[in-house]
C-alpha cells in the first residue's frame, strides 16, 4: 500500500533552481511522463525565450500578473493574473514577464521525457 505524499510550498521555493533566466523553480514531483512544481517569478523579471519539448504544461497562478508572449517573432500576447489557470501546448516557443510586484504558480507538465525546458534564442520570425 501506497501513501500521499506531502510537499510543502517552503520546501519548494527552497530548492528552486533557475531553469530559464529570470525563473526559479522547485521540483515536487517527477514520474514517468509527469513533472510538477512550484514556480517563483522576482518582480520585473522575464524568462528568456523557451519551450517544453513535448510536455503540455498546465499551471494555476497563485501569485500576481504574467504576461506570455509567442507567435511568429514574438507578436502574440496574453495576460494571467493570480486565480487564472494557464495551458501552453508543448513545443510552443514563449516567455513570461511578470509585473513589478512579482509572481509566483503551481506546474504540470505532461505527456514529455527528459528535460522540460528547453532554451532558445528567440520565436520564430515572422512570416
Amino acid at each position: 500500500m501506497t501513501t500521499p505524499e506531502i510537499v510543502t510550498r517552503d520546501q519548494l521555493v527552497g530548492t528552486a533552481a533557475e531553469q530559464s533566466p529570470g525563473m526559479q523553480r522547485g521540483q515536487a514531483f517527477a514520474h514517468e511522463g509527469v513533472w510538477c512544481g512550484y514556480s517563483v517569478f522576482p518582480g520585473g523579471a522575464t524568462t528568456g525565450w523557451h519551450h517544453h519539448g513535448d510536455y503540455a504544461t498546465y499551471a494555476h497562478i497563485t501569485e500576481g500578473e504574467m504576461l506570455i508572449e509567442f507567435g511568429p517573432a514574438g507578436a502574440d500576447k496574453v495576460v494571467a493574473r493570480a486565480g487564472d489557470a494557464v495551458y501552453v501546448p508543448g513545443h510552443l516557443v514563449h516567455r513570461e514577464t511578470v509585473a513589478d510586484t512579482g509572481g509566483a504558480g503551481f506546474v504540470v507538465r505532461t505527456g514529455g521525457e527528459g528535460t522540460t525546458v528547453h532554451n532558445v534564442d528567440g520565436p520564430d520570425p515572422a512570416s
